[in-house]
């Protein structure tokens, strides 16, 4: 049988949920830094994909034979 602080005058409850926010605190700063690495590397994926479709773009270009033709 528990008796919850009646004998000390302490709520124990209390007291240990405090605790256990006080222990969670660096858990939730390491998700939220997790969190924010997802979204930059996200970001970055972004951003390469953009390039290399330019880079195919202008290769593209570069080989097309429109350029290559000469009248005279």
């Amino acid at each position: 049988m528990r008796i919850g602080g009646l004998a000390t005058g302490m709520d124990i409850d209390e007291l240990v949920n405090k605790l256990m926010t006080a222990e969670r605190v660096p858990l939730n700063k390491m998700q939220q830094n997790q969190t924010t690495l997802t979204w930059q590397r996200d970001a970055f994926r972004d951003v390469n994909k953009t390039l290399k479709e330019l880079d195919d773009m202008m290769l593209d270009m570069k080989l097309s034979k429109a350029y290559n033709t000469k009248k005279s």
